[in-house]
């Protein structure tokens, strides 16, 4: 593995920012600042104060105090505003504090409301895939400019999309980026060797399965893009962001490990159950 792994703030869902910091650095721990931190004016500070380098900020850290759900591939200019200027103030952080990177998800072909994140995001209208699509591109180009021009890569999350989702809306997806072939296509549009992909494999593992896909071929597909690794485990029904055990399917591509970032995303365990993920990574 190319280092230890980061440990992302979800592992202490529900713990405030403070004591959050306070453990991590007690154990030693890389701490990937990520979604599901609620707003708190301190947050910035906070991160700012922790441990130089050994920090990641991930897709919507630090929350505004205003709700919204970053969506590059919105037809809503204010919408997407927001999110493009959220991920060019993150990726200006992350260059102040000289990380490696700054990851955000792919976008949506609709506008979910903040609550509907991880439940039935209904599609009222038809959409045009295509120019969501296009929409995407442009802006990742304009953010991937930006980090070019600090030397921060800009990484993408691949989107997961649920039978819940799918099924339910007409074996419509609205997500962007579940599969090889959209994530293949997307960095076929984009030649920069600032961007990359932030595999998700909880994400990939349910997606494969909504959309009858072998997840260890699309891996293989993808393989040349992936620049960072996101692990947890679940049923390939819901993204439930459970712990990995021996069995955990990903082990297989174990061999490229030393080429990636990796970070733990497994929802709200003990420091011990942390420690020994960490051990059946390495």
């Amino acid at each position: 593995m190319k280092n230890r792994p980061y440990i992302s703030t979800l592992c202490f869902s529900g713990i405030p920012i403070s004591k959050i910091v306070k453990m991590a650095k007690l154990n030693d721990f890389k701490i990937e600042f990520s979604s599901g931190l609620p707003y708190n004016k301190s947050n910035i500070e906070f991160f700012d104060k922790f441990n130089g380098s050994s920090k990641l900020i991930h897709n919507y850290f630090p929350a505004p105090k205003n709700p919204f759900v970053i969506n590059l591939a919105s037809s809503n200019k204010k919408i997407r505003d927001l999110s493009i200027n959220h991920c060019l103030k993150n990726i200006k952080l992350s260059a102040k504090n000289n990380l490696n990177f700054y990851a955000a998800h792919a976008g949506f072909c609709v506008d979910p409301l903040p609550d509907n994140l991880g439940r039935f995001i209904q599609i009222k209208k038809p959409f045009n895939r295509a120019a969501h699509i296009d929409i995407f591109l442009n802006s990742l180009n304009q953010l991937i400019n930006f980090a070019e021009s600090l030397k921060v890569n800009f990484y993408i999350e691949n989107n997961v999309v649920s039978k819940l989702n799918y099924t339910n809306n007409g074996n419509t997806n609205s997500f962007i980026c579940c599969d090889s072939d959209e994530i293949n296509y997307v960095f076929s549009q984009i030649n920069s060797e600032y961007f990359g992909l932030l595999l998700d494999t909880a994400h990939l593992k349910v997606s494969s399965s909504t959309l009858s896909l072998d997840m260890y071929d699309e891996v293989n597909k993808i393989i040349p893009t992936i620049r960072a690794i996101h692990h947890s485990d679940n049923d390939g029904l819901i993204d439930s962001n459970h712990p990995l055990d021996s069995n955990y399917w990903f082990l297989k591509f174990k061999e490229y490990f030393h080429l990636w970032q990796h970070v733990i995303e497994v929802k709200n365990i003990e420091i011990e159950k942390i420690k020994e993920q960490m051990s059946i990574l390495n």
